[in-house]
């Protein structure tokens, strides 16, 4: 059963928790089937195939969402953050300048799908697997 220290254990096991697809593989083999991050309370929720939902901080850091969305705004944010010009809680404030409510990690489809307040999808990107996720 997924749990609250499950989802911390996997979070902080890692020697480089930054290694994106690493944790992801962590989180899948945990049985993590989704997540979501919500940018306004800083705040992860994960589900399991059997719906079991918990709620971690982990490296969430509450920023504020504007009203006005940006398709430009969240793309440049997130080269930005594969290309390791920002950390974490920079590309959170960008999300939130951007307009992006939360972001939706769906781990057996290996896709984010950045979302407003409005639920409407403004940006779809695959998860890198990496070479570290492979195991």
């Amino acid at each position: 059963m997924l749990t609250k220290e499950t989802i911390m254990k996997i979070a902080t096991s890692e020697a480089n928790a930054g290694d994106f697809p690493k944790v992801v593989q962590g989180f899948k083999s945990a049985g993590v089937t989704k997540y979501e991050y919500i940018v306004a309370t800083g705040m992860y929720v994960f589900y399991d195939a059997d719906g079991t939902k918990v709620e971690a901080p982990l490296n969430g850091i509450p920023k504020e969402v504007t009203t006005e969305t940006s398709v430009d705004a969240i793309t440049d944010a997130i080269k930005q953050a594969q290309a390791g010009k920002v950390n974490f809680e920079e590309f959170c404030a960008l999300a939130g300048q951007a307009g992006i409510s939360y972001w939706h990690a769906d781990l057996v489809e290996m896709l984010v799908t950045y979302k407003d307040s409005n639920n409407t999808a403004l940006k779809v990107e695959p998860i890198p697997s990496g070479k570290s996720a492979e195991m």
